[in-house]
């Protein structure tokens, strides 16, 4: 499979293509002259796909050949800020003055929907985050277990779309500014009462951070991923104080094996639809709380209306895989 700007013109940037694959076959005609390319013209090259998949492309490559890592996806893939930080920094690290490619097969858990939706807006905001990137990157979409909602993301999220004879511009793709939008749009109120309501102020951060902590481990979050959950909430709960308008409020549904941290105040919201995404510069002040946020915990939606209201999820897994 021949990528745009691999042989008949140089490309600097980064090239983002979905493969949406219904069998083993598709999948293999798709990926695997991606990574014999990438052999060819001497770019390292990262796959991270579910476990057959793997093991097919070992099959058919004889192995793990030189400048080609192969992982399974439970091996690779963290919170999809922190997926996006280990990448970017793998690509520096590896591809030296040439091009890299990345193969990454996102990891779905179909059950929740605020996840969903964090994964669509990582394929999405990947755009903007990896543009000044030399990479050309492939992502497989297995359509014979997701859903239809996921496919459209898909090709909403990704210029090209991969098929048998190269690519193709994808008709439904958006602006990420766009398309985070009208995710945003669809954030709603978790159901039924929270188990736990408390005003606060700056001197009640400490309450905050002991509240979430004990709760996370009554769901079944325990060790570090309750004290990063706690440390989460404290950098949202402390930004509705400082740069929102009171009553600031922490409201927590405690699940089965999640917890539903939400914070909320009444100043004007959060306008920057990609607030977060982006990794900070080193030398800027502030605006870290929520990137921070989105690095440490499984989801993080923002919904403005009536003042401002920031969701944060954690599950007792890191991520389910379709």
């Amino acid at each position: 499979m021949q990528y745009e700007g691999e042989a008949s013109a140089p490309h600097d940037g980064f090239l983002h293509s979905a493969l949406i694959y219904g069998s083993d076959d598709a999948f293999m005609d798709g990926a695997l002259p991606f990574i014999e390319d990438g052999m060819r013209e001497g770019e390292p090259t990262l796959v991270a796909v579910n476990h057959r998949n793997v093991e097919n492309l070992r099959s058919a490559l004889g192995g793990e050949p030189a400048g080609v890592t192969l992982l399974s996806v439970d091996e690779w893939y963290e919170t999809s800020a922190g997926t996006r930080d280990k990448s970017r920094r793998w690509v520096t690290e590896n591809a030296g003055s040439g091009r890299a490619r990345l193969m990454g097969e996102p990891s779905w858990d179909l059950a929740n929907d605020a996840k969903v939706r964090d994964w669509a807006r990582h394929e999405s905001v990947i755009n903007v985050a990896f543009a000044d990137l030399p990479v050309t990157s492939i992502c497989p979409y297995d359509s014979r277990v997701l859903p239809a909602e996921i496919v459209e993301h898909a090709e909403s999220t990704h210029p090209h779309i991969a098929g048998a004879d190269g690519l193709t511009e994808s008709a439904r793709y958006e602006d990420p500014d766009d398309f985070c939008r009208r995710l945003n749009s669809k954030v709603k109120r978790p159901e039924g009462e929270p188990t736990a309501v408390l005003e606060f102020n700056l001197a009640d951060l400490r309450v905050v951070r002991r509240i979430v902590t004990t709760m996370a481990v009554a769901s079944g979050i325990a060790g570090s991923r309750a004290d990063e959950l706690a440390l989460a909430v404290n950098e949202i709960a402390s930004n509705a104080v400082v740069h929102g308008r009171p009553p600031a409020c922490l409201r927590i549904w405690q699940r089965d094996d999640e917890l539903i941290c939400e914070v909320s105040d009444d100043g004007d919201g959060i306008k920057d639809v990609l607030a977060g995404q982006l990794t900070p510069p080193p030398q800027g002040i502030g605006g870290r709380g929520i990137w921070l946020s989105r690095m440490l915990c499984d989801a993080v939606e923002i919904r403005n209306g009536v003042g401002c209201t920031v969701s944060i999820h954690a599950t007792a897994r890191a991520f389910a895989v379709a």
